[in-house]
């Protein structure tokens, strides 16, 4: 049993408080989170795999993940959390032996979604969210979070499970009346969902509807939601998973333009405006002066 999914779990259960999450692009960004009082890390498709890769729609396998997310957990002390969308479209006997490998590298949960991906392109050049072909039968689904259900029985009995659904999205080519869509949540949380994911639902109405069906965690992964409204519905969690990498890259891309131009100038400008920040002066840049 593992400190961190305790915690994890915790987090998500707890009433009143949503946790604010933003993706880690990097170990060190990571870190960066933790110091600046986020309550856990997560790994995400493109804010993380997409960086470190630096192909947008990169696919991993779960022997790359695994070998990043060491990084990852050891860089922080919080709970880690990671995305898990290589097992769309597989069985439940892989969806078993990830959720082993991730338990053993010592996360603290993990996504597993319903999406069925573009058959005629490969995986590595979707940027998955954008391109949601269908949803997966519910028992095809129901078999791989009971597989890796008993798993974390066996092993990490707090491990957190959050199950995306993308049944409510308008991208889903058939549609899905609302009814239709809490019977499959309802199926996955008797699975063993432990927080359900409302990917793509639309508006604060459905959320409504849909936590009055359920027993367990829903995070909404929407633009829309902020943390006042999360708490008055009683959401667990408000996700803006791309903030600090578009943070990193547009000012990296601001600095290095100015460089590029101004020279060592643009350097002592950029000393200069963040000679109070932490991460400037533990560098040891602000006593360099050309």
């Amino acid at each position: 049993m593992s400190e961190r999914s305790k915690k994890a779990r915790d987090l998500f259960y707890r009433k009143g408080d949503p946790m604010v999450a933003i993706s880690a692009p990097s170990p060190l960004a990571a870190r960066m989170l933790e110091r600046a009082g986020f309550e856990y890390i997560f790994l995400g498709g493109e804010a993380t795999f997409g960086t470190m890769i630096g192909t947008p729609g990169s696919y991993l396998d779960t022997s790359e993940k695994v070998a990043i997310a060491k990084y990852f957990v050891k860089a922080v002390d919080i709970p880690v959390i990671m995305d898990c969308d290589e097992v769309c479209g597989r069985g439940a006997a892989f969806a078993e032996k990830a959720t082993e490998q991730y338990i053993d590298v010592g996360l603290a949960g993990l996504d597993l979604d319903d999406r069925v991906l573009p058959q005629e392109r490969g995986a590595g050049q979707v940027e998955h969210e954008h391109h949601i072909a269908s949803v997966v039968p519910i028992e095809e689904m129901v078999d791989k979070i009971e597989a890796a259900a008993d798993v974390k029985k066996r092993m990490d009995p707090d491990f957190v499970l959050r199950i995306r659904c993308y049944e409510f999205s308008d991208r889903v080519p058939l549609g899905f009346p609302l009814s239709k869509t809490i019977e499959r949540l309802q199926a996955y949380e008797r699975a063993g969902a432990d927080v359900l994911y409302l990917g793509e639902i639309e508006n604060a109405e459905d959320v409504k509807t849909v936590l009055k069906e359920v027993n367990v965690p829903c995070t909404v992964p929407a633009a829309w939601m902020n943390y006042e409204l999360a708490k008055e519905l009683g959401v667990c969690e408000v996700r803006h998973p791309y903030e600090l990498v578009m943070a990193m890259n547009a000012s990296g891309w601001q600095f290095l333009t100015d460089f590029k131009e101004r020279g060592w100038d643009a350097s002592i400008a950029m000393r200069d405006r963040f000679a109070g920040n932490p991460y400037m002066a533990e560098q040891g840049a602000l006593n360099i002066r050309h």
